[in-house]
């Protein structure tokens, strides 16, 4: 019995990941999903490039008061892919903008928030700097 534990603690590791690739709501949009038009997100669309050094500057050096800590999370809105930024980015209480791919701001109505954006399982990450 004990010379089959290392085999089945391997068997169990490669049955796991290969779960954990095929599951289609986890896939990170920085890794291979094609969302407006780019192939990286985070890398390729300037605007959001932007939020997420500010973001980087403000986990390293608290350069930007923590106004850009926080999550950004691919989600749609409107049958359009948006992306959801919960962070403050210096609004002073405000801690969730939606932005079309272009970079414009999206405001939800009251029963889309209470309907969809409540709704949302945050599961397609795009950049997070908080555990």
């Amino acid at each position: 019995m004990k010379k089959n534990i290392p085999a089945l603690l391997i068997l169990i590791g490669l049955v796991s990941t290969a779960q954990m690739c095929g599951k289609k709501d986890d896939v990170n949009p920085e890794f291979g999903q094609s969302s407006c038009g780019v192939k990286n997100p985070a890398k390729d669309l300037p605007w959001l490039k932007d939020i997420i050094t500010k973001a980087n500057e403000d986990k390293a050096t608290m350069a930007h008061q923590g106004n850009y800590m926080g999550s950004i999370y691919l989600e749609s809105l409107r049958d359009e892919p948006v992306f959801l930024v919960k962070m403050m980015m210096g609004s002073g209480g405000l801690a969730g903008y939606f932005f079309r791919c272009d970079g414009q701001r999206v405001y939800p109505t009251a029963e889309e928030i209470t309907t969809v954006v409540a709704g949302y399982q945050n599961k397609k990450v795009v950049y997070a700097n908080l555990p």
